[in-house]
């Protein structure tokens, strides 16, 4: 993904747009975390999975950068207006690090300045640097990183669950309907086309475990939310 791709997707995190759908919940000091999916169109063949971000406000609750988890990599930028005021150091520090820790032992992080030109290179490395990550390689212009994150695991991490109310509840019931609708039309195509089988069984089971999600366990996540927040 490119910079200007990740531009594209702060900027529809500030203002939302139909093209893009991102989800996500607050986890620190004007840092979020969250799923983004930039191709809406579920039709497709291919792998239909969301990019992970890291989004970062300023004061005024705006998203001035995001960092894309590559699971082996981190892809970070800022806005250009924003760079060198501690943004990106600051969130990497008290928030990301933290929250990444919960999910691997070791973040990794290549800096290529080809890629991202002379001066962000320097900019980047600085960072990287300042919240502790050491260098394997480096070849001037191209550099290998990595930190261990067992000392993040202390850190807490502040997340905010905003919940949601039963109309918002109706509305995902729907969604998760069209499903299994068309899980049955496909399970229904399959055998009695080609006959009954081991995968045709295979969805005979998910579908009656998606029909308990899609009504009684959906429900009893939120009672236990709600009791649990009050």
């Amino acid at each position: 993904m490119t910079d200007k791709q990740i531009q594209m997707i702060i900027d529809h995190f500030n203002r939302s747009s139909k093209k893009t759908i991102i989800i996500s919940q607050p986890i620190g000091y004007n840092v979020e975390y969250g799923f983004v999916w930039t191709d809406v169109d579920h039709y497709k063949l291919g792998d239909v999975s969301p990019y992970k971000f890291y989004f970062i406000k300023n004061d005024k609750n705006k998203c001035i950068g995001a960092i894309l988890d590559m699971k082996t990599d981190l892809h970070w930028y800022v806005s250009p207006k924003s760079r060198k005021k501690g943004f990106l150091t600051n969130a990497l520090r008290d928030s990301i690090l933290p929250h990444l820790s919960r999910a691997k032992p070791v973040q990794r992080v290549t800096i290529n300045e080809n890629d991202i030109g002379k001066e962000n290179f320097e900019s980047s490395l600085h960072t990287a640097i300042k919240t502790g990550f050491r260098f394997e390689t480096n070849r001037n212009s191209y550099i290998e990183g990595f930190q261990k994150l067992a000392r993040y695991k202390k850190e807490p991490i502040n997340t905010v669950l905003e919940g949601m109310d039963f109309n918002r509840m109706g509305e995902l019931r729907k969604k998760m309907n069209v499903v299994v609708g068309n899980l049955w039309i496909i399970k229904a195509e399959m055998e009695m086309k080609m006959g009954h089988s081991n995968y045709t069984k295979y969805l005979t089971k998910t579908i009656s475990e998606l029909e308990d999600y899609r009504i009684y366990k959906m429900d009893d996540s939120l009672y236990d939310f709600l009791e649990g927040s009050s």
